[in-house]
């Protein structure tokens, strides 16, 4: 299970390691970075995923971005409470990519901006699973 750390949506795409596909799930509100606990606590339970990919949200020259701390805070209590392991991965250029795929399917993109995190989150897992190849 994938995420794409947001302060007001937190995108989650699911994937399968057999066939190493992802496919965007879902996106959750959030205030101020923090999840709605009882609806992932619901997803996560479904869903049983044996390992947490979060969106490391890196500036375009590898430096530490202002929203990073929150999503490391964000990733290390996800892990804890659901106890899942997780993986950062680099998520530059997810947004964009994301962007780029609603403009091509035809979507608003300022009515769509939880679609957005769904579709970056599934990047970022597309991502790992070429990384992990």
């Amino acid at each position: 299970m994938a995420f794409d750390f947001g302060l007001r949506n937190i995108g989650l795409a699911i994937g399968q390691e057999v066939t190493r596909t992802a496919h965007t799930f879902y996106s959750i509100k959030a205030d101020d970075g923090q999840p709605r606990w009882l609806e992932l606590d619901t997803i996560v339970k479904d869903w049983k995923p044996s390992l947490f990919v979060v969106g490391d949200p890196l500036n375009m020259d590898g430096s530490v971005s202002k929203i990073k701390i929150q999503s490391d805070n964000f990733a290390s209590k996800i892990s804890s409470r659901y106890d899942v392991p997780f993986e950062l991965m680099d998520e530059r250029l997810s947004t964009r990519e994301a962007t780029e795929r609603l403009k091509m399917k035809g979507t608003e993109f300022k009515e769509s901006s939880a679609d957005k995190h769904s579709l970056s989150a599934q990047i970022i897992l597309e991502d790992w699973f070429r990384r992990a190849s």
